[in-house]
């Protein structure tokens, strides 16, 4: 888990997965290369920074990437000062080899001048080509937090009046996943142990908010798919305590709502994690290492359940990842079958498998077709000293089993820019925040996957040791 990275409050960040299931569009896709060519990573945002934790979504002609923005270093970029805590967005209509620059998505959500805005989210709505951000607004006096949508009608160039999606009254509402599909618009966020999901039938013009449970003691939603019938899918991590120890400290579970309303149903715990390593840093999100799953859909209908947890059971265990698929029902334990294990971190370079596997993400195409990225440190030894604070690498793998078997060892997609100071030969510093964005670039003639990151030096950031975020595709 991860706090809001806004040096106030910490509230948790998770990974973002926002992935809409149609059957038919990947049945004729090719399998997944075991190791097709690693494409070179770009940098997005700012030459100066500060930019934290990515989201993506595409179409049939556009990619877009949404990142929070904070004051970065002006010496590498004026511009990089401007435009503190705001979402902004860079979209490419040539696949991913181009971006326009950065731009704010809600300067003033709802007319209101919040100080600060985190944790975007974005889906395009694939009947009508709109594209939604949500995002969290807050900073005001009284301390709420408000989750916000914002709609665009011309691929991203710009937005309507963003429109708030929660009722009045939330203090720490936090970490929204957004669905949209016929104009029906899915937002689902938590507030301690309260899950909401609030939904638009008018395409964002008005939101109902819907609390659909209130098991744990701080729950959060990690991401969310579309089935065949337009009904919506919920991942979910929730700590059973309020600083997420205990053993288990982490409980994953799905959730069905009911296409166009929000009536909806909760799994029972399907999987659990212990609680997870401390920070290396005096001060990271709440839990930043703790509990993350990712869920995802193929055509044929079988989702997909990515779940972090130790390697053992003690508390503070190495984190492992953990694969979990089903193909009919799903809301019932015994319809989750645990299918293996994702990453390969003891692959090389992880002494008595000390190192991290964190940060889970997925997507998938036709039947049984699936990629996985996750972050791991396993490159951390190559300095002669296991200490989470270098050594850390972006990897993928693909199955065309749904998990069962993998095409291959990890690739490694993150790189090393000499003129990115958090980047060296071994990997990044360290992960800058927990939300990674991987989705079928449909913008490929045959779609492929395609990915971004955040890349920092420490948790904190700043101008004096901005973060950036990467993107990479293999159309």
């Amino acid at each position: 888990m991860t706090g809001t990275r806004v040096r106030v409050f910490a509230c948790k960040i998770a990974a973002l997965l926002i992935a809409t299931a149609t059957v038919g569009l990947f049945s004729a896709l090719a399998a997944p290369a075991a190791s097709a060519a690693t494409p070179t990573p770009q940098r997005l945002g700012y030459c100066g920074g500060d930019d934290w934790e990515p989201a993506m979504a595409a179409d049939s002609g556009y990619v877009y990437v949404l990142i929070t923005h904070y004051s970065g270093d002006t010496s590498c970029d004026p511009a990089s000062g401007q435009n503190n805590s705001r979402i902004m967005i860079q979209v490419s209509s040539d696949g991913g080899r181009t971006f326009s620059p950065p731009a704010v998505v809600a300067p003033a959500p709802g007319g209101i001048a919040y100080p600060r805005q985190a944790d975007p989210a974005i889906a395009v709505d694939k009947a009508t080509g709109a594209v939604y951000v949500s995002f969290l607004a807050f900073g005001l006096s009284g301390g709420h937090t408000d989750i916000y949508v914002a709609k665009s009608t011309d691929h991203g160039s710009s937005f309507a009046q963003a429109v708030q999606a929660n009722s009045k009254g939330c203090r720490k509402c936090d970490h929204e996943k957004i669905l949209a599909t016929n104009n029906v618009i899915y937002d689902a966020y938590t507030q301690g142990q309260s899950h909401f999901i609030a939904v638009s039938t008018d395409g964002s013009t008005t939101f109902t908010q819907n609390l659909v449970d209130s098991t744990f003691i701080v729950g959060f939603a990690e991401g969310g798919v579309l089935d065949a019938q337009g009904n919506a899918w919920f991942a979910w991590g929730d700590c059973s305590t309020s600083n997420c120890t205990g053993s288990p400290a982490g409980n994953y579970r799905v959730s069905e709502t009911l296409a166009g309303g929000g009536a909806t149903t909760f799994s029972p715990v399907l999987a659990t994690t212990p609680q997870g390593p401390d920070c290396p840093f005096s001060k990271c999100g709440f839990s930043y290492f703790g509990p993350q799953d990712a869920i995802a859909i193929d055509s044929a209908g079988t989702m997909y359940l990515a779940w972090q947890t130790g390697q053992t059971a003690a508390s503070k265990s190495p984190p492992i990842i953990n694969l979990s698929k089903c193909s009919a029902g799903c809301l019932s334990a015994s319809d989750w079958t645990q299918v293996g294990r994702v990453d390969d971190k003891t692959a090389a370079n992880c002494p008595g498998s000390a190192c991290y596997a964190l940060f889970p993400n997925l997507v998938a195409a036709g039947p049984g077709q699936l990629y996985a990225t996750w972050m791991d440190d396993r490159n951390d030894s190559l300095d002669g000293m296991v200490d989470h604070v270098d050594g850390y690498n972006l990897w993928l793998r693909s199955s065309t089993t749904g998990g069962t078997t993998w095409t291959g060892p990890g690739q490694q997609i993150s790189g090393f820019d000499p003129s990115q100071s958090q980047e060296t030969a071994n990997g990044f510093l360290f992960p800058y925040g927990d939300y990674t964005g991987l989705i079928m670039n449909t913008t490929c003639t045959t779609p492929a996957p395609a990915m971004a990151w955040g890349e920092g030096h420490n948790w904190l950031g700043g101008a004096t040791a901005p973060g950036h975020i990467e993107f990479a595709s293999f159309c």
